[in-house]
């Protein structure tokens, strides 16, 4: 399967984005906005108070579909990113740099 590299930006202030047959449903109050098939995009950035659903998440999480949320102002809150994402030769490598100055002045 080609991936495609595309990101789904949900900008509206009051939207929930729930999982509904490997959709991602974009809700407003009673109303569906959009529904985008998860196995076509690559990333999703959710400016939204409301969130996402537990299920969506854990979709994404296995189908490496990374998910960052935001305050619709921009604020940075957290990032779900799935078990392909996770790397820990490269965190250690990255602590090991972190406590040692001379190294991490460089960076």
């Amino acid at each position: 399967m080609k991936r495609l590299l595309n990101t789904l930006f949900v900008m509206t202030e009051d939207a929930y984005l729930a999982l509904e047959n490997d959709n991602v449903v974009i809700h407003q109050n009673d109303k569906t906005l959009a529904k985008v098939p998860l196995r076509s995009i690559e990333g999703i950035m959710c400016f939204s108070y409301k969130g996402a659903s537990p299920a969506l998440m854990g979709r994404c999480g296995k189908l490496g579909v990374s998910m960052a949320f935001y305050s619709p102002r921009g604020h940075y809150y957290c990032s779900v990113l799935g078990e392909e994402n996770r790397n820990v030769l490269l965190r250690r490598e990255q602590f090991r740099v972190a406590d040692d100055e001379q190294k991490s002045w460089l960076c």
